[in-house]
């Protein structure tokens, strides 16, 4: 299972900070959250982890992996 893990905005959109997701063979990262973040295209600006180490959206993800996404903070 793919251990998902939100933050902030996401973890509220999602009605959860920690999700698990089976998938078959590769899927892209952005596809997955997609399915479980509602709005989740309307943040332009997020950082993605995948096993701890900066990635994006693109990048394919196995059934063994964990991601982290949190949205870009700003402000003054």
């Amino acid at each position: 299972m793919v251990r998902i893990r939100l933050m902030g905005a996401f973890a509220h959109l999602a009605g959860a900070r920690e999700l698990s997701v089976r998938i078959d063979g590769r899927k892209r990262v952005d596809e997955i959250l997609r399915e479980v973040i509602p709005r989740y295209d309307e943040f332009h600006d997020r950082i993605i982890m995948i096993n701890g180490h900066p990635a994006r959206g693109d990048a394919e993800v196995e059934d063994t992996d964990e991601i982290k996404v949190m949205p870009v903070l700003s402000g003054g």
